[in-house]
């Protein structure tokens, strides 16, 4: 069984899951907010299309956003810093296999 992403990791498909995610948002995350304190996992954030949103909308909740991939990783890195957000760490991991440990607090 192969570990890559179906669709692969290609613009367009970064392109395609950026379009989602803005039609997507409001019906996803419109009520979507993590008290103060909270420890948050992203699992798949991809190219952070929702990372941003869930960033802005929990700003005192530390959000740990993983990918396997890391170009996608890259991608939802430079949306956050663009963004100037300060409450998401990045970790290149499979969700089928994270690794142990809690993230630190901001």
């Amino acid at each position: 069984m192969s570990k890559a992403y179906v669709h692969g990791y290609h613009h367009r498909e970064n392109m395609r899951l950026q379009d989602q995610a803005s039609t997507l948002v409001e019906l996803l995350h419109s009520d979507t907010s993590y008290p103060a304190g909270s420890l948050v996992l992203e699992a798949g954030c991809g190219v952070g299309a929702q990372t941003v949103t869930l960033a802005r909308s929990s700003p005192r909740a530390l959000i740990t956003s993983i990918d396997i991939s890391r170009s996608s990783l890259l991608e939802a890195k430079r949306k956050i810093l663009s963004a100037g957000l300060t409450n998401i760490q990045f970790q290149q991991a499979d969700i089928s296999n994270l690794p142990s440990g809690q993230p630190s607090r901001p």
